[in-house]
């Protein structure tokens, strides 16, 4: 029972940002042209973990630690948080082409864009597909397990594909499946001396290999769509070259949205758990983690009249969230709080 896979913030800019209704597909407009969003902000993040160590803006967690069996130390931080989307929209063939960043992928740490292709069918079922790359590299400690001297930091990439169906036959289900591939450009992993494990035993500590997600949504609009409830189930699995830890799980997300000419909110809250597939070779069990998780975040619109150029709309937001992962190994325990604040513009 896991928590999205050792995810961890600095840019927890998530897919609130998307205002209102949740969409894997963004609705595609009447009229060709250029359309999309941005994001700048400023925020604070409280961070518990052992086993990622940053990116290129900004570092979590601790370079050393002197046990392996006990909880991470916490790490504070300030960050710059930005995201963006920009569609090019063809209205005579209902087409629209698509780049910017995969704002759910932020909840790992994960800094990664997609770029692809959505195409709005009869019956206004919507179909989008995109290839997934890592823009900016998450960090990870080559070696989690060192103890007592400096650990290194290696980069960890991912490449791979999204598919979504949205408004299928005209209803709000929404379902999405996405592929990566994991990369770590010196896995080491249980190769710390003093651990005396086998090659074999080190093996079952890799952590590259493949990640699937899937995602079934279904949106619940009241009062002309000023209310929206959407729940969600996720059903996703880490087969990676170590076994002990490859793992799979089932997150049970709940959203609710409220939507008004001057105010957006949108409230979160999640729980889920992963079950890992082999005993791990150091703690001598099997690893499960429980986690759950909640959020916030409001939304301002056209503050004080004010009128940017270029954007159809801009809005002040402020935000908030908490999640915690506990393990059964207490080392790989983690908890995030982040708060933040800054623009948001649509053109």
């Amino acid at each position: 029972m896991h928590f999205l896979k050792k995810m961890t913030v600095l840019f927890i800019t998530i897919t609130l940002f998307a205002v209102g209704p949740s969409y894997a597909i963004e609705p595609i407009p009447e009229e060709s042209g250029f359309s999309g969003y941005l994001t700048l902000g400023g925020g604070y993040s409280h961070v518990k973990s052992n086993m990622i160590a940053g990116n290129t803006f900004g570092s979590v967690g601790n370079r050393t630690v002197d046990s392996l069996t006990d909880d991470p130390e916490s790490s504070s931080s300030g960050s710059v948080q930005f995201n963006f989307d920009l569609r090019y929209t063809f209205a005579s063939t209902r087409t629209q082409l698509f780049v910017g960043n995969a704002m759910e992928d932020a909840l790992r740490y994960d800094f990664a864009t997609q770029l692809g292709v959505s195409q709005e069918l009869p019956g206004k079922n919507l179909v989008a597909a995109s290839f997934l790359f890592s823009s900016i590299p998450t960090e990870v400690w080559e070696d989690p397990y060192v103890t007592n001297f400096k650990r290194s930091r290696t980069d960890r990439t991912s490449n791979g594909f999204r598919v979504a169906w949205d408004r299928i036959f005209g209803s709000e289900l929404q379902l999405q499946y996405s592929y990566r591939e994991i990369d770590i450009d010196d896995e080491r992993s249980g190769s710390y001396g003093p651990l005396g494990l086998t090659p074999a035993q080190q093996q079952l500590l890799d952590r590259e290999g493949d990640y699937t997600k899937a995602d079934i949504l279904y949106r619940f609009f009241f009062d002309g769509k000023t209310h929206a409830i959407i729940p969600t189930i996720t059903y996703f699995n880490y087969d990676l070259d170590g076994d002990a830890m490859s793992n799979d799980g089932v997150d049970f997300k709940l959203s609710y949205g409220y939507n008004s000419e001057a105010f957006s909110v949108v409230v979160n809250g999640f729980i889920g758990y992963a079950d890992y597939d082999k005993r791990n070779p150091i703690y001598g069990k099997t690893r499960e983690d429980d986690r759950y998780g909640a959020g916030v975040i409001g939304l301002y619109h056209n503050p004080f009249g004010w009128s940017v150029p270029f954007f159809k709309k801009t809005s002040l937001y402020v935000k908030t969230d908490y999640l915690n992962s506990d393990a059964n190994i207490d080392f790989y325990d983690t908890e995030i709080f982040s708060a933040g604040a800054g623009l948001f513009f649509r053109f």
